[in-house]
């Protein structure tokens, strides 16, 4: 019988922790369908290191079981916590020092742990994440890569696996996180009975397209500032390197050296990433035609385009459109 501990840790979130339980006990209900023994149905605790319930990010007591030494889990799950902001979450992770040194014991006594979105500073905290690949929510990607420089991040999964440990991205991914993990203790066959009874999309395997393209720094550097408002003014026209710099009163060479100092990139390449980004925010909100959109965003031809834009978020124009775009009423 496969046992799983669930960390909850406060302000993680009540649908993150309650609802890996919820899609267990699904699978629980396939297996009795399919008469399989007791012996393969999912039970769980939910533990936590405080005495007394946890307060979830939105309140909601959870009651819990103590942190057990001597308890030994075929499965631990880390769910997402709230990120309040970089000081609260670090002073946050400087108290999981106790919960870190039971995960590493729960792995090396044989466990899966699974630890998603922010729960994967969590997990990292131990160390089994060195040299392993693993991913995070995307938009926590500079802090992980700060503080867990020796692990091999993959940010593009949704979802990734090495040597039993399982790490997913941005938090609704517990979904096919979990998934996942009935697949590797039930079978895919219950696995996909579960997907399909509770409409999870296994399909959606990168964070690519929900990345942002265009770097947002905070920078002080009036120049560059000059040259993003002049780039974002002219996007819709041919840009040449020679025309931004002579309207800036600067030397090609010196805004060059100027904007990669503080974009890390050049201001051509710059002017792409938001000319993508101005096209993926089109996509997702207007009527216009993708030919209309290339046209407003500076393109000529639709064809290149559209490999320029499936290269660098991983779907075409169209399939993006269909998967994100917000439809209004009226």
């Amino acid at each position: 019988m496969p046992h799983a501990a669930i960390l909850t840790l406060d302000q993680c979130y009540a649908s993150t922790a309650a609802g890996f339980a919820d899609i267990l006990n699904v699978a629980n209900s396939h297996l009795r369908l399919a008469q399989a023994p007791v012996s393969a149905y999912f039970q769980w605790d939910f533990v936590s290191a405080a005495d007394g319930p946890v307060t979830a990010s939105n309140g909601l007591p959870l009651q819990t079981h103590p942190l057990d030494t001597r308890q030994h889990y075929d499965l631990v799950f880390v769910p997402s916590v709230f990120y309040g902001g970089s000081r609260e979450f670090d002073h946050f992770l400087a108290q999981q020092a106790g919960v870190s040194e039971w995960l590493l014991q729960q792995w090396k006594a044989g466990a899966w742990v699974a630890a998603n979105c922010t729960g994967t500073f969590v997990l990292a905290q131990t160390g089994l994440l060195n040299e392993r690949v693993a991913t995070t929510t995307w938009w926590l990607e500079r802090q992980f890569r700060e503080r867990f420089p020796e692990v091999d991040l993959r940010l593009q999964s949704v979802v990734t696996e090495d040597d039993r440990l399982m790490c997913a991205g941005a938090s609704a991914s517990y979904l096919i996180q979990t998934i996942r993990v009935i697949e590797r203790c039930a079978g895919p066959v219950i696995a996909s009975q579960c997907a399909k009874t509770m409409l999870i999309d296994v399909s959606q395997v990168s964070q690519i397209p929900y990345l942002p393209l265009l770097a947002r720094k905070q920078h002080s550097d009036a120049l560059v500032s000059r040259a993003q408002q002049w780039l974002q003014r002219h996007m819709s026209k041919r840009v040449r390197m020679t025309d931004l710099a002579k309207a800036l009163a600067v030397s090609d060479r010196t805004l060059i050296r100027r904007f990669r100092a503080v974009m890390n990139q050049t201001p051509l390449v710059y002017l792409q990433e938001l000319r993508l980004e101005t096209a993926r925010a089109l996509l997702d909100s207007s009527s216009h035609s993708v030919e209309e959109i290339v046209v407003q965003v500076g393109y000529s031809d639709v064809s290149s385009f559209t490999r320029l834009f499936r290269q660098r978020v991983g779907l075409s124009p169209g399939v993006y459109r269909e998967r994100f775009h917000m439809k209004t009423e009226g």
